[in-house]
């Protein structure tokens, strides 16, 4: 891509933005990075490759490169459900950043080698008022549609739910991990009680937001001479007497090692 400057600096740009959606704890940051990422570099890189050397006006130009970047984004979805590790950001920005490089690769094979010193004019497009207020106004939809699907909206219609688990934390089952995941509209107040045989019982006050999951650790006594039953029972902390999800397992007698 050695002296076409627009591929080198949607590369670099593609790298800066990839790494920032990935690494920075800070969510603002992050989403500011994944709007160029997301919704114009795939696009740049994918039209530049597709026509080459060929002038475009750049009202066309900008539609392109914002359509075939939401294309992109539908096939990426489809493709990185394929594999175990799934949706994530990490996978999100790796995708994206080798069909950039790759699109802006093809770009640079299928364009005329550029003059060494011979320099071509540099004319910008020059927007009016009305265009630039529409850009900036798409800028500001994209920013906020980003920022709202990293958050469950409340829906009056919908039934929110919360989910119960509960497994052991390794081989020998000393100890279970016991997990409460809210699908609720609102944060929840549970009570959870977990049974360990029939002397043993911990009660703990459990509160999670939507979308949130706690997960709690609970001792299980060594146990020798046969196996052990545990219960963990979730209740609405408004409804204290009526169970609201519960689980239990059995677990076998212990090993001895000489």
């Amino acid at each position: 891509m050695r002296g076409h400057r627009d591929l080198e600096r949607v590369c670099l740009a593609a790298i800066v933005c990839a790494l920032v959606a990935a690494l920075v704890p800070w969510e603002i940051v992050r989403i500011a990075a994944a709007v160029p990422l997301t919704l114009f570099l795939p696009g740049y890189a994918i039209v530049s490759a597709a026509f080459a050397s060929r002038e475009l006006a750049p009202p066309k130009r900008m539609v392109l490169v914002v359509g075939v970047s939401l294309m992109v984004l539908v096939l990426c979805t489809f493709f990185l459900n394929i594999p175990s590790f799934g949706l994530t950001t990490a996978s999100w920005a790796v995708l994206l950043l080798i069909i950039i490089i790759a699109a802006a690769r093809g770009a640079a094979i299928r364009r005329e080698r550029p003059e060494r010193h011979r320099r071509a004019p540099i004319s910008l497009p020059r927007p009016t008022v009305g265009s630039a207020a529409m850009l900036a106004a798409a800028f500001v939809i994209a920013v906020a549609a980003l920022a709202l699907s990293q958050r469950p909206v409340p829906a009056d219609d919908a039934d929110g739910y919360s989910a119960l688990w509960m497994l052991p934390t390794d081989s020998r089952e000393e100890a279970v991990a016991v997990g409460v995941i809210s699908n609720e509209q609102d944060s929840e107040a549970f009570r959870l009680r977990v049974e360990v045989g029939q002397d043993e019982s911990k009660n703990r006050r459990v509160v999670v937001d939507p979308g949130e999951e706690r997960v709690y650790e609970v001792d299980v006594p060594p146990r020798s001479s046969g196996r052990t039953h545990v219960v963990a029972t979730l209740y609405r902390e408004d409804r204290p007497g009526h169970p609201y999800r519960r689980v239990s397992s059995w677990l076998p007698r212990q090993k001895t090692f000489p």
